[in-house]
């Protein structure tokens, strides 16, 4: 049900106030897009306040209704960058859990042949960024997500949300030890890639990976310790051709997972 603010109520608001109540019905609006009951209901409410809004005292709030009327929303894109306009307004700070997936996820899909390939996260901080990388992990087909030291598990409701359902998907499993997850894997027969911006590191684009094999990522701001790297066959770097010399480990992780992953699918 779309908030229905009555329309004499608007006028004692301030342009905060006006400009977030806006938002919060349209966002309400947006989620019930494709029910066209709904959505014309509230589009009505919507439209009555605004109308109402420009007769308001405060000339910064007249002056927003009057631009929100004329481009009023009649479509589900134009109702996007309606909303838009009053994100800047109000200087709000998406998060990527926050945007519209435009497709539909295939949870009746059954990955029969998932890759040889494992990811190993050591000692990551970032709720965000584990969430983001179980996401292209599981997007990918990858086999299994390890998640060492104090790195967020899907227990904690942030990685959840950035994971977007995808942790219930995907394999994965808590290690105390990343030096302990290591060694299993390597006894299990993975060879095991470091990425590190390392003297000796050699470039992702001339490897040829052999699996099953495991991509190990380290913390956003110390990266691999020594131990880790001692353990690793190998030391793999991405190239990078501008002036700063590191990459955000998400997008690291979604680089390095799509290489591996468009190989394996040869094997």
């Amino acid at each position: 049900m779309t908030i229905n603010i009555p329309n004499k109520a608007f006028h004692s608001f301030s342009t905060k106030q006006s400009v977030s109540s806006l938002y919060r019905i349209g966002k309400q609006i947006d989620e019930v897009w494709s029910q066209v009951d709904k959505r014309l209901a509230g589009l009505k409410i919507l439209k009555g306040n605004l109308l109402s809004l420009q007769a308001h005292e405060d000339e910064k709030v007249a002056t927003v209704a009057k631009h929100l009327l004329v481009n009023f929303p009649t479509t589900d894109r134009s109702m996007q960058d309606w909303l838009m306009y009053l994100e800047r307004l109000e200087k709000m700070d998406l998060k990527d859990s926050d945007f519209l997936i435009s497709t539909v996820d295939q949870q009746d899909k059954v990955q029969e042949n998932l890759s040889p390939i494992h990811l190993v996260l050591d000692n990551l901080r970032s709720s965000f960024n584990v969430g983001g990388l179980l996401r292209s992990a599981e997007a990918l087909g990858i086999a299994e997500v390890h998640l060492c030291g104090y790195t967020p598990t899907p227990e904690n409701a942030k990685t959840a949300k950035s994971a977007l359902g995808t942790d219930k998907w995907i394999a994965w499993q808590y290690w105390e030890s990343s030096l302990e997850c290591l060694d299993f894997l390597q006894q299990k027969g993975l060879t095991l890639y470091a990425f590190e911006t390392a003297a000796n590191a050699q470039d992702l684009n001339h490897l040829r990976p052999k699996f099953p094999c495991a991509i190990v990522l380290g913390n956003e701001r110390y990266g691999l310790g020594s131990p880790v790297l001692k353990r690793a066959d190998k030391i793999i770097k991405i190239p990078l051709y501008g002036k700063k010399n590191s990459l955000n480990v998400g997008v690291c992780g979604a680089i390095s997972l799509n290489y591996f992953a468009s190989y394996a699918e040869g094997i």
